[in-house]
């Protein structure tokens, strides 16, 4: 049988645990590229009132994370044409190197705002099974699955649509899995003014028979020769997104 790979774009576990173990380690000698998530209690005029970390992380990247999001600005949620309190998570893109003076400099990128999936400590969502009929039938595609997440923490299905060259057509392969993963799915909702919320989340998802490894390309090369200025984060289009109330409007890139 064919070898086959589902994919999500957002933190992949392998990359999130790959950083985790640098950045403890503490390596002065490399620039450290790691993806990580933080949970945001946000005041009326959407400023950060306080950010908490994985405890996993050393305490001097935790704090210099926290920093750096109480810089940030989101809009607040609104009930009744309110401005309200709120809490948010987020998934983030970082990269930690120490200066020639032995500071700690941290770049911080904002990937994702919303519910956190909480079936594992990294906020990862899982994949969902590749279909063995598809398998079978060599059969590929990328889909943009939409569903909402309730109070509870539990997902409700929304819709689903090709992505890219995929053909339509083969969504019979691929949606009873796809309809089946939603329902597993479970998370950590937003809140306002201290009260669990909805939220509608946009999340692509690639079946892929080719899991050949890709070659180090010359910008993958550069990145940590540059100190990973630029945040490692893929194209807007194709990154999970949600409809949370709690955009961000300035930082975080």
């Amino acid at each position: 049988m064919a070898r086959a790979a589902v994919w999500i774009c957002t933190m992949l576990a392998a990359v999130a645990a790959t950083g985790m173990e640098a950045a403890q380690a503490g390596n002065a000698d490399q620039p450290v590229p790691f993806k990580t998530k933080a949970t945001v209690w946000l005041d009326e005029q959407g400023v950060p009132q306080q950010v908490e970390t994985p405890e996993q992380l050393p305490l001097a990247i935790r704090q210099a994370i926290g920093a750096q999001i109480k810089e940030w600005r989101f809009e607040p949620a609104t009930v009744g044409g309110q401005a309200r309190s709120g809490v948010t998570h987020l998934m983030l893109d970082a990269c930690a190197v120490e200066g020639a003076a032995g500071q700690l400099n941290l770049a911080l990128g904002y990937v994702y705002g919303g519910p956190m999936n909480s079936q594992n400590a990294a906020g990862l969502t899982p994949p969902p099974r590749y279909p063995v009929d598809a398998v079978r039938s060599r059969i590929q595609g990328t889909w943009m699955v939409t569903y909402e997440v309730l109070p509870d923490g539990t997902a409700r299905w929304m819709s689903v649509d090709p992505q890219g060259d995929t053909n339509p057509k083969r969504l019979g392969y691929f949606e009873p899995a796809l309809r089946q993963w939603v329902s597993q799915l479970r998370y950590t909702p937003e809140e306002v003014d201290g009260h669990a919320i909805s939220t509608v989340v946009r999340i692509p998802v690639g079946f892929s028979l080719d899991t050949s490894p890709k070659p180090t390309s010359r910008k993958e090369e550069a990145r940590t020769g540059r100190e990973c200025v630029a945040a490692m984060q893929a194209e807007s289009s194709m990154r999970t997104a949600s409809d949370t109330q709690f955009k961000l409007i300035s930082g975080g890139s």
